[in-house]
């Protein structure tokens, strides 16, 4: 997991906006896995897990989102 946050931080394009808000997250996110693993702490990795499901929500429901509005723009065109 912390190899795939790692890849995550390492691919970031700072020149997008939303690069500046994903880095502080993915920065809090390995933390969370390096202090579960130096601790044996279940509930760090949970925390970890929970913050990357809603991100890979959000992720899934823009995209919908965009696809909707390329659709309606290639009908309306």
């Amino acid at each position: 997991a912390q190899r795939i946050i790692t890849e995550f931080r390492v691919t970031l394009k700072m020149e997008y906006e939303i690069s500046h808000q994903l880095l502080p997250l993915y920065n809090y996110v390995y933390d969370r896995l390096v202090e579960a693993n130096l601790k044996s702490d279940v509930t760090k990795v949970d925390e970890a897990k929970a913050i990357i499901t809603e991100l890979r929500d959000a992720w899934a429901q823009a995209m919908v989102k965009a696809r909707k509005e390329k659709g309606q723009q290639a009908n309306g065109a």
